[in-house]
């Protein structure tokens, strides 16, 4: 063995233990939730402050006292990876991706992932290795690894290719913002056996701007047009597109005008967080005359204890590189939406997801509610501003602001104080609450868009109070049956001759 090989493989291993340590100091350097151990570690912490720190306080101890030994050995670990082209090609190329990789997946399962010593000391460690097999294989080995990796990488970029290529024919690409889950000229064929008041089967299809409704007209100027914004009770997921309150609206409103469009922009699981989103990203795009929010039933995630601003996946984000990059991809969406599910733990809707409300009594006394119920909210003012925004914006993009409060099967009524109020949205597992607290946090909310409103001079109507809490209209908690989408549209459209919204032509 050469000189130079020696040193070169010493230098190596002592790139690796320095690199252990550098990790054994940066776990000695956190602190358990739960510390069990010397006041400061949990069992899982002090053994891999154990595993880092040992080995490599070993391994120098023998490098100190017999370095040709160590060295020896080292060689020979390195000869022999350098001839196992897969584990030389994995060092040599593969990590440095891998790591970038677990830069960013891996920061909500651990924030080691996201530190800047942690990510040294795996570069450092991927380095040892590297020179170690680069010293061992020497310029013939490093250029077989070369092409190797070359063609790896050029099937890589094909697979790709067609993956991306496949996705875009079966999973058409939003036009708007990526988050936002307007999938163009979608039609899906709805089969509802156990849903009160909904029809067996039906067709869910959008038009070109992936809105539920139809094609927005040629000559849209000419034209008086309407966009909902809302969550699922706007959506209508579960009725024919010719039975949701929008196109039943557009219906009715066109007694007046025949040239009015509405189109049906309801995402389900959008609190005013996605409207927000919804109110940047596409009506500055397509200039409708009126936006028209139901807001509600999603805004009562803040009463079970969640940041809003978080539980979401929604937000407009800074145009940096890797932004772009997700916004151009879309297997990088799905990748995306794999690890918002996977990793992150953000709550997935499953298809189908409607079902029979059937009441269910509460199991044991409800928990003692506030008299405000604003005291439960994780940000009292998260509707209210966001409201403000919503007007703002509106005015910004010239647009006339309209308001609907949400109805509810729910009401405070003796009975339904003894039924519990849980919802798959509303869970919080330190408190029981009845369905009649559940209708006072939504007449909570909907007393924000009132006063918000009226504080701004925009039209609000009081849907939450017009409508009845009959199980006619609903067939679970609070999504309309076609008889509750009827009258939702009938009872909006006279709302809107009172106000002069829309005028005969």
């Amino acid at each position: 063995m050469s000189k130079s090989r020696s040193i070169a493989t010493a230098a190596a291993v002592a790139m690796a233990d320095t690199a252990s340590l550098l990790l054994a100091i940066l776990f000695a350097s956190s602190r358990s939730s739960a510390p069990v151990l010397l006041g400061r570690f949990s069992l899982a912490l002090f053994l891999a402050v154990a595993a880092c720190t040992i080995p490599p306080a070993l391994s120098l101890g023998f490098l100190s006292l017999a370095p040709r030994r160590i060295t020896g050995l080292a060689t020979r670990f390195f000869g022999m990876a350098s001839n196992a082209w897969i584990l030389a090609d994995v060092f040599l190329f593969a990590f440095p991706p891998l790591l970038v990789v677990f830069a960013w997946i891996c920061k909500p399962l651990t924030p080691l992932a996201g530190e800047w010593l942690f990510l040294a000391a795996m570069a450092l460690f991927y380095a040892s290795f590297a020179a170690g097999i680069a010293g061992s294989g020497g310029r013939a080995r490093i250029k077989l690894a070369f092409f190797r990796c070359a063609g790896l990488l050029a099937a890589f970029v094909l697979v790709f290719l067609a993956a991306e290529i496949g996705l875009r024919i079966i999973y058409p690409a939003n036009i708007f913002h990526p988050m936002l889950d307007l999938r163009p000229n979608i039609r899906v064929r709805l089969a509802n056996d156990d849903l009160p008041g909904v029809s067996s089967t039906g067709i869910c299809s959008t038009n070109k701007w992936g809105m539920r409704g139809e094609q927005p007209p040629e000559d849209w100027d000419d034209w008086t047009t309407i966009v909902c914004i809302g969550g699922s009770t706007t959506e209508c997921f579960e009725l024919d597109d010719s039975r949701t309150w929008p196109w039943l609206l557009q219906q009715n409103l066109r007694r007046d005008d025949p040239m009015i469009w509405v189109g049906n922009g309801g995402l389900g699981g959008h609190s005013t967080r996605g409207h927000l989103v919804f109110m940047r990203e596409v009506i500055p795009v397509i200039h409708p005359d009126i936006v028209l929010f139901l807001v509600g039933a999603n805004e009562l995630t803040s009463f079970a204890g969640y940041d809003p601003r978080e539980r979401a996946s929604l937000g407009t984000a800074e145009m940096t590189f890797e932004y772009r990059i997700f916004c151009a991809s879309r297997v990088v969406q799905l990748l995306y939406m794999f690890k918002k599910a996977w990793i992150d733990g953000v709550p997935a809707q499953g298809t189908p997801w409607a079902s029979r409300f059937v009441p269910v009594p509460l199991s044991e006394p409800e928990d003692s509610m506030p008299e405000d119920l604003h005291d439960l909210m994780f940000d009292p003012g998260f509707t209210r501003d966001n409201v403000r925004e919503l007007i703002r914006l509106a005015r910004v993009y010239d647009t006339t602001p309209v308001f609907l409060t949400q109805p509810m099967l729910f009401e405070d009524t003796p009975y339904w104080r003894t039924i519990d109020g849980g919802m798959s949205w509303l869970k919080r597992g330190d408190m029981e609450y009845s369905a009649a607290s559940v209708w006072r946090m939504v007449e909570t909310v909907n007393s924000d868009v009132i006063d918000v409103c009226a504080e701004e001079g925009v039209p609000c109507y009081d849907l939450g109070s017009a409508l009845s809490h009959s199980s006619a209209w609903f067939y679970d908690q609070a999504h309309f049956s076609e008889a509750g989408a009827a009258a939702v549209a009938d009872s909006v459209a006279a709302f809107f001759r009172r106000s002069g919204l829309v005028e005969a032509r």
